[in-house]
């Protein structure tokens, strides 16, 4: 369906003010320009060491004329350039360093700083670059002095400092403020610690550059062609992918590999083997700098999930809790935001990476699982992505076993491992029906057990053998009915029995007196819960359950940090928020109706499915961050809830199947709402105004100055946003579908006038 004139017209209007509308108009011609005409590529380099490079096929172009605008700028005099190792960062600067013309700098130098250096190599660094001669003066001092009066009296000075792993400052080194720095690091961290203003991530490679990179290493189809083992080249290509994962130099290493198997007939096994070893000791490199045993042993327990297998951060920093490797302290909040603590540090190392698609997740890089396994070969046994028979060899020193994704159905009748210093065990998404009784006989030191997604029907009643146990997740076991008693379980921390077919609480649960985190949301009669129980776990801090009949129990649970709880009706959730008992909590979910995952994890938000809603009578927390509203009818206006509630410290808000609102928002509501981040309205048939003035007369400017996302889905009524000026200045992402009659955008970026942010990314279809 094609877009309306207004609207479109509306769009192109603000899009031609863009403060940087035909930079890339700019960058493309710049880049076709080198191409047709490389002898203007000056290189100022002075004689200089650097380490092996990779072909510059690996070499994304669009990232290297985004350096080059930056280095125009003359605000801009720090640039970091950051990525795992091996990903071709040095081989990203070094084609950068190469190509700057002398309209951008008239000195360039690459320095190679590597690790551990001091104050007095790195300036011996940058005299050696420059030729300068100090006459064997040892003073730091005097150098730097003289070092900043050297390179103050170039009119640009640029200059590179490759494979950096700490911080340093300009004055003690010499470099003046208007020397622009280019840094190349593995980590993130360097680059906040050296104040780069502007920061670029070197990401592995697609499959295609893969193959590319391959194809023009081994010397082209001329090779391939005499090699008889594969019958297509997209086995091979797919192969080369599923060895490298992207990175640069496992690609290199790999066709050089197979080239003198062609070639030279050597056996490429071994070739590959030894290779490898070449490659996870430079990974490594990034393990080793961590620097500190808890890290470490962070990131080694991260490689226990399947290759590409998307790893929950939360569950992540449950097993270290299970393991001990977090501190126990009072506040479960405060264990979490210690895990993720680290999650950042293992990230900002590139030792991890962030899901694009569940930023609750993590990832880890093929070969930097590779070269974690290496590490801890000797202690972990972890089987993944392929059938697997249920084997445990009798290594004594074995302590950590995954076997997740590994297709196991059966384990033998009377099979009881002598693994008496397994400490974690990992069993989810596999198809196992039964655990015969014998099974954890000799797992007396288990603290960490994860049965989830398998097709269980009962748990062994020896499971109460594992005194040790501190972590049993047995979610989504949807044919799991029966749990045996857990009384001798006394270290259990956290138990989890949300999505199985358990329905009654397990019996001697109010004797688990170190219990922390509870989920039985799943249990269908909670009124069969045994009376007075939630008051004997004295140190519970999450609950997620339905309250049906014990919310009076609830209110008086001191301990808890953490609610996510199911009401059956408004009633019940207002006899709740009357009690103020959420005031004492950290973060909490409270939900009507089906259930509604949370954007944010630890938040404070309110879900309401399928009610019937009465703006006078409805009670919700006034502090509440996130509100989901979903099939809900009897209400025309989202303002007259919030006003009531006096809401205003709302973040993320979605609106979605309403049959009955027509005005979303006033003008006096939604300027109250200052730390709004993300609005949503999708399938609301009968609204035709997102915000309203309260009063006839002129429209004014709302600022909303946090607003990232907004998102106007199935509105076929809607024809005006705003009839004044929204100013928002941090929205990034605007996205309009099937709103027929939507005519205008009302959007700035600053009060003064129409001109919209760099980074908006459109989604237009059918308004």
């Amino acid at each position: 369906m094609n877009i309306r004139v207004p609207l479109l017209d509306s769009l192109l209007a603000m899009v031609k003010n863009f403060p940087d509308a035909s930079c890339n108009g700019r960058l493309r011609s710049r880049a076709e320009y080198l191409d047709k005409h490389p002898e203007t590529n000056n290189d100022h380099s002075q004689p200089h060491k650097r380490r092996k490079l990779q072909k510059s096929l690996c070499i994304n172009s669009e990232l290297v004329m985004k350096i080059i605008e930056w280095l125009r700028n003359d605000e801009i005099t720090s640039i970091g350039v950051y990525g795992m190792g091996g990903v071709g960062k040095t081989t990203l600067a070094t084609h950068l360093h190469t190509n700057i013309t002398d309209n951008i700098t008239d000195h360039i130098a690459w320095i190679s700083v590597g690790m551990d250096f001091t104050v007095y190599q790195l300036q011996q660094k940058i005299i050696d670059a420059f030729n300068l001669d100090f006459r064997n003066d040892k003073d730091v001092i005097r150098r730097a002095g003289i070092i900043h009066a050297f390179l103050s009296c170039k009119r640009k000075c640029i200059l590179f400092l490759d494979d950096i792993w700490g911080e340093f400052r300009r004055e003690e080194v010499g470099i003046p403020k208007k020397c622009k720095l280019v840094i190349v690091t593995r980590l993130l961290d360097v680059c906040r610690m050296l104040h780069c203003q502007k920061l670029i991530k070197v990401e592995p490679l697609s499959e295609e550059k893969s193959w590319q990179l391959f194809h023009h290493t081994i010397g082209g189809y001329g090779v391939l062609d005499s090699k008889q083992d594969f019958s297509s080249v997209n086995s091979l290509r797919k192969l080369v992918y599923y060895e490298s994962a992207g990175l640069p130099l496992a690609i290199v290493a790999l066709a050089n590999n197979m080239r003198k198997e062609v070639l030279e007939n050597v056996d490429l096994i071994s070739m590959r083997s030894s290779q490898l070893e070449c490659m996870l000791s430079q990974l490594k490199l990034s393990y080793d700098r961590l620097n500190n045993i808890k890290l470490q042993t962070c990131f080694l327990y991260s490689a226990l999930y399947p290759k590409g297998y998307s790893i929950s951060k939360e569950e992540l920093i449950r097993l270290w809790i299970g393991k001990g490797i977090i501190d126990d302290v009072p506040s479960l909040q405060v264990q979490y935001d210690m895990g993720h603590s680290i999650l950042n540090k293992l990230l900002n190392s590139c030792l991890l990476e962030t899901c694009q698609e569940d930023k609750g997740s993590v990832k880890m890089h093929d070969l930097v699982r590779r070269m974690a396994l290496s590490i801890s070969r000797d202690e972990f046994m972890v089987k993944d992505g392929v059938p697997s028979k249920l084997e445990f060899s009798e290594n004594l020193n074995l302590s950590v076993a995954s076997l997740i994704k590994s297709s196991i159905s059966l384990i033998p009748c009377g099979i009881s491992p002598k693994c008496t210093n397994l400490s974690i065990l990992l069993l989810k998404h596999n198809p196992l029906e039964v655990i015969p009784e014998s099974f954890f006989l000799h797992m007396r030191c288990l603290r960490v057990l994860n049965l989830s997604d398998t097709r269980i029907t009962r748990l062994p009643s020896t499971i109460e053998a594992l005194e040790e146990l501190q972590v049993l997740d047995l979610s989504s076991c949807q044919k799991l009915k029966q749990v045996p008693p857990l009384s001798k379980l006394v270290k259990l921390k956290f138990l989890d029995l949300s999505e199985t077919a358990v329905e009654q609480v397990p019996r001697c649960l109010e004797m688990l007196e170190r219990l922390t985190e509870l989920n039985l949301s799943s249990i269908p009669e909670p009124k069969q819960f045994p009376k007075g129980f939630l008051s004997t776990l004295y140190s519970l801090k999450s609950l997620s359950y339905h309250v049906e009949g014990i919310i009076h129990e609830l209110q008086h649970l001191k301990s808890l940090d953490i609610l996510d709880a199911t009401f059956d009706n408004l009633s019940d959730l207002s006899i709740y928020v009357r009690s103020q008992h959420w005031r004492t909590l950290e973060c909490f979910h409270l939900q009507v109706g089906k259930q509604i995952t949370p954007r944010k994890s630890y938040s404070r938000g309110v879900s309401l499915h399928g009610c019937i809603l009465n703006e006078k009578t409805l009670l919700i927390p006034d502090d509440i961050r996130e509100l989901y509203v979903d099939d809900c009818r009897g209400f025309c206006s989202l303002s007259d809830i919030l006003c009531h509630n006096n809401v205003s410290t709302l973040e993320i808000c979605s609106i979605s199947r309403c049959q009955d609102v027509e005005k979303l928002l006033t003008r006096g509501c939604i300027q109250n709402l200052q730390y709004l981040e993300s609005l949503k309205v999708e399938e609301c048939p009968q609204l035709k105004d997102l915000i309203v003035e309260e009063e006839v007369g002129k429209p004014a400017v709302i600022d909303l100055p946090q607003l990232k996302e907004l998102v106007l889905t199935s509105l076929p009524q809607l024809n005006n946003i705003y009839e004044g000026r929204l100013v928002c200045t941090s929205l990034r992402l605007f996205t309009v579908m099937d709103c027929l009659n939507l005519k205008r955008l009302p959007f700035s970026y600053t009060k003064d006038g129409l001109c919209s942010p760099n980074f908006w990314i459109w989604n237009i279809v059918g308004a």
